[in-house]
Formats: C-alpha cells, structure tokens, sequence
C-alpha cells in the first residue's frame, strides 16, 4: 500500500504546482514626474543653443514652467503628462514640443512658426 501512495503524493504535487498559474506580472512603473530642472540642447537649422528648462507643480494641480536658451527665456504652457511623454506649448515662440522621456533624460521635437528642431534633456541631479 505504501509504495501505491508514494507515486500517488508526488503525482499530487505536480498537479499542484503547476495549477498556481503563471507568476505575477511586474509592477506598473510610477508615473512619469516632468518636475525639475534640465539641462536642454535644442538643435534647428544647423544650430546648436543650449540652456535650462524648469518645470514646477505636480499631476493633481497641473503643471507650468519656463524654458531659457541662448536665445532668450519663455514661459512653457499647456502641460500633459500621457505615460512618458509630454507635450507642452511654449506661446512666446509660438511653438509645440513633444518629449519623450527615459529616466532622466528626454528627447523630443519642436514645431511652430520659427520651423523645427529636435531638443534633448537631462535631468540636473537634485534638481
């Protein structure tokens, strides 16, 4: 009789760990946070500014900003946060971006009435 439940326990156990399903999946990463100052690099038409964008609030209360480049400064607007991009409009140039973040960096375009260009960010170490 023993050596009849021996195979019966193990069989047992197989079926058993094989019915727990797969593993859980991985936790959703936290939400992308645009909060702090960058470090950008805006390239367009064959020329390289370079300069600081500062984006400050939080996902409940919305965000605002102000972009500043070789070129002068000028406030950033209409912020949305959609997974890890942004988009943002910067009026005084009459222009929109779309960024797309990785850690603490961005890539990103530029488009509006001056033309396009691509920009790229870095995120400043406590900041």
């Amino acid at each position: 009789m023993r050596q009849r439940l021996a195979p019966l326990a193990l069989i047992t156990l197989v079926f058993a760990a094989c019915s727990s399903g797969p593993p859980p999946a991985p936790p959703a990463p936290p939400p992308l946070d645009p909060t702090g100052t960058w470090d950008v690099s805006v390239e367009a038409q064959g020329m390289s500014l370079s300069g600081v964008m500062v984006i400050r609030g939080s996902a409940e209360e919305g965000y605002t900003g102000s972009i500043d480049t070789d070129m002068g400064g000028a406030s950033v607007a209409d912020i949305v946060v959609d997974g890890d991009e942004m988009t943002m409009s910067i009026p005084d140039a009459g222009a929109q971006a779309i960024l797309t973040f990785d850690g603490d960096e961005f890539t990103g375009e530029l488009s509006g009435a001056m033309g396009d260009a691509v920009i790229f960010g870095t995120r400043r170490e406590g900041g």
